[in-house]
């Protein structure tokens, strides 16, 4: 991730750095700009541990994955679309699956009724 994403999504980032940093309060990280340094000092006066290993341990942590919801944006959707395209084989297409998007030419049974 670059601190750039993390940024942009900071409220979402948050439950993640509250995660793997138990001590920080949400609204003390919520308050933050967002930026590792500023991350690494709150995390310093929280655990008492040296700035200098408190942003090791953030640039450790931003080299994890993204939350959900940050990957799931609406803002990523042609970029996600892009990427499932590696997973399908050479002429084939996931609408050709009858069996979930229904056959063409045929009406589609009501919801809920059989």
């Amino acid at each position: 991730m670059q601190w750039a994403q993390i940024s942009r999504n900071w409220e979402a980032f948050t439950p993640a750095i509250i995660d793997h940093w138990p001590d920080a309060e949400e609204d003390d990280v919520l308050a933050l700009d967002g930026t590792a340094t500023s991350l690494a000092m709150y995390l310093s006066e929280v655990t008492g541990e040296p700035a200098t290993d408190t942003l090791a341990q953030v640039e450790d942590w931003r080299m994890g994955h993204a939350p959900t919801d940050v990957l799931m944006d609406e803002t990523r959707d042609n970029k996600n679309i892009s990427d499932a395209a590696r997973h399908l084989g050479d002429g084939e297409d996931p609408y050709d699956r009858d069996d979930i998007f229904g056959a063409e030419g045929e009406a589609a049974e009501p919801m809920g009724r059989q």
